[in-house]
């Protein structure tokens, strides 16, 4: 009120108008006092605003109060991010198209199923399959409980689920022959429990376009949804066709801004992999250090193949034949330096990245932690893989050239989705390259670690070792994955390019170089019977779970000295003995012990028709149906799913298709497969 009082005053001055002075200061006052009040209700009406599109919590969302319409959660079972993704935005899609309704997202290893379940009333699960049709690790025990009531209610005849309404969206690969096994389990179990399906199964296919199979899914369900009483729009005082008390009604949402992390500078880096211990697992593993790293393949071979061994004798972790290690391997310091350079990035700054309270996005290990900028881009975030369109989405709004903004929302839109296949996945784009065609892309830290770049996930390894043989080693055989991509970049595998360069105690240094690794439990196991026969098939990489199960028997062979054990029959497959056949002395010594009944190689390269695994099963067909028919015999498979598909067709011409669906059902054909 100073600069009001003075004008008051300064007219007060003239004696005679002091009556116009009064009546000016007095409106003057009321003039400021509108202002603060308009000041007042907009800044209200900004902050009511904010509150109404607050960002969803983790694993759930937050509803208005004024939801008072059907309840719905969304349930999901991931193994690399993509379901939880998919069940994140069907729960954000639900409660933006039906406002009285209030839909959840949750990870289904930790929602109270025993509990809960029964008293849903419309629950959607996004499931994802792993390996040979298994359920991931999160869903594991949520379909085993399945399992277990299904069994009950075939005793009892009760229907538990009765009052469920329910949609399953299975994620899978085609090129797996178990594809959306657990999708399609989950889908039976529900229905044998008594639970209504509102529509049918959804299928993603990630050899193709699972992005685009998600959304033709959704599309059907929000028809599915609009038939249902309890998803029409409500009646108080507001009609059906959205006008209220017969006066059109127009509602205008705030644009939404894409969630980021908040970046705080840090005084000092902690270290990268500290986790909880008593709980190892993908969201956390324990570093290990190198102890022993040596080339499989001769000088004469143009490609190499790594024998690794990780020491676990300072951590809790065990294993078991047949298991799996995943390991996070960084990426190469080279595509590390220039996505810093395109992004205009300090890697030396040290930072700390947080979510907002109530965040929506899936928990990242690095989140909380004081780290580089470069450990963070190197231990954390992929760069390699071809963009999803949400991705896009988000460089689109980071993009200052109106053109490269336009295409980029395109190649993310419906309307585009052949280009994006074409450009982006068939063209194998990397998200570096993508950043590189669109340079005008400035996104902040926050926005490029939260919602361009996916999370760099764990590379699965089959162990080739046995613990009753390395009890604090396990092993690893990797073949280095580098070549051109159809555009001309030069791709290098993450874990393998890590792997191929990092150092030993044995050999190149004392400490050895520490990768982050847990144990993934496998069904791929070899029978409790020792006199059973076995028939393994794996040619090149695929020999490494076999490795160690010709470890356990020759191991277990010693310890029963004089009891029976069965044919152990392998099937080897490489290009040429002279260049990369791996593991070839062990696998004599093996021969020589007995422990190896017979070893058959397949040596493509070595005659003008190539020569595959499946053939000499094939020339052997007489001696594989006396193993597997008449002897009981389990068959294990492993390496490249193609060959794991030719295997199984030769085994249904050998043994017919009826036989080998037996085996399966028996659990004696197995298969580890990528």
């Amino acid at each position: 009120m100073g600069l009001f009082s003075t004008a008051a005053a300064s007219v007060a001055e003239d004696k005679s108008s002091a009556q116009y002075a009064l009546v000016l200061s007095s409106a003057l006052v009321l003039v400021s006092a509108v202002a603060l009040y308009l000041k007042y209700a907009t800044a209200q009406k900004k902050e009511e605003a904010f509150d109404l599109y607050a960002p969803k919590q983790r694993n759930g969302t937050a509803a208005p109060a004024s939801r008072n319409g059907p309840k719905v959660t969304v349930l999901f079972g991931t193994q690399t991010g993509t379901a939880e993704r998919f069940a994140n935005q069907l729960s954000e899609e639900i409660n933006e198209k039906y406002p009285h309704a209030t839909a959840t997202a949750s990870d289904i290893e930790t929602y109270d199923h025993a509990s809960k379940l029964a008293e849903e009333e419309l629950a959607f699960f996004c499931v994802a399959t792993y390996g040979d049709g298994e359920p991931t690790d999160s869903a594991l025990s949520f379909t085993e409980w399945m399992e277990d009531l299904v069994k009950q209610g075939d005793q009892d005849g009760s229907s538990p689920l009765a009052a469920l309404k329910y949609g399953v969206f299975a994620l899978g690969n085609t090129q797996y022959e178990h594809f959306c096994a657990c999708g399609k389990l989950v889908d039976r179990q529900l229905k044998a429990l008594g639970a209504k399906q509102v529509i049918d199964r959804g299928e993603g296919d990630d050899d193709a376009n699972i992005e685009d199979d998600f959304q033709a899914w959704k599309e059907k369900l929000w028809v599915e949804l609009d038939a249902l009483a309890e998803f029409a729009p409500q009646q108080n005082g507001k009609a059906a066709n959205g006008h209220a008390n017969g006066i059109p009604v127009t509602t205008i949402k705030p644009a939404k801004v894409a969630e980021e992390y908040k970046v705080a500078d840090a005084q000092e880096a902690s270290r990268i992999w500290s986790f909880d211990v008593t709980a190892v697992g993908p969201n956390s593993p324990v570093e290990a250090p190198i102890s022993e790293r040596k080339e499989l393949h001769t000088a004469k071979s143009e490609r190499s193949c790594i024998h690794v061994e990780i020491d676990i004798s300072a951590t809790d972790l065990t294993y078991e034949t047949g298991d799996h290690v995943g390991v996070y391997a960084s990426n190469p310091p080279e595509l590390v330096s220039e996505a810093l350079k395109r992004l205009d990035y300090n890697g030396k700054r040290v930072v700390r990245l947080t979510s907002s309270p109530g965040s929506k996005l899936s928990k990242a290990m690095f989140e909380g932690k004081a780290m580089s900028v470069r450990d963070i881009l190197s231990n954390f975030l992929d760069l390699q893989s071809p963009p999803r369109k949400e991705s896009l989405t988000a460089m689109a709004s980071c993009a200052s050239d109106p053109k490269e903004k336009a295409r980029l929302e395109h190649l993310a839109s419906k309307e585009g989705r052949d280009e994006y296949r074409s450009h982006v996945l068939d063209g194998m784009r990397s998200l570096l390259e993508l950043l590189h065609e669109f340079p005008s892309v400035k996104p902040s830290l926050g926005v490029f670690a939260a919602r361009i770049a996916p999370k760099l996930q764990p590379r699965f390894y089959s162990i080739s070792s046995s613990p009753l043989c390395h009890p604090k080693t396990i092993h690893v055989t990797c073949a280095l994955v580098e070549g051109k991509s159809p555009t001309g970049r030069h791709h290098k595998g993450v874990a393998s390019t890590w792997f191929s360069r990092c150092k030993s105690q044995s050999l190149e240094s004392l400490a050895g170089d520490k990768i982050a690794v847990f144990v993934r439990r496998s069904n791929f196991k070899m029978p409790k019977d020792a006199a059973r026969p076995i028939v393994m098939v794996g040619p090149g990489t695929g020999i490494a779970p076999f490795r160690g199960f010709l470890q356990e028997r020759q191991a277990r062979m010693a310890m029963v000295k004089g009891g029976e054990t069965g044919e152990t029959v392998l099937f080897f497959g490489c290009r040429r003995k002279s260049e990369d056949m791996i593991y070839e002395s062990e696998l004599a010594s093996w021969l020589d012990a007995g422990v190896l009944t017979t070893l058959d190689c397949a040596f493509s390269r070595e005659q003008e028709e190539k020569v595959y695994v499946q053939h000499k099963i094939q020339e052997r067909s007489e001696e594989i149906s006396k193993l597997l028919v008449e002897k009981k015999g389990s068959l294990y498979i492993c390496g490249d799913k193609t060959m794991g598909k030719d295997v199984v067709r030769i085994l249904e011409e050998v043994l017919t298709t009826e036989c080998v669906k037996e085996m399966e059902e028996q659990g004696r054909l197995r298969r580890d497969v990528w």
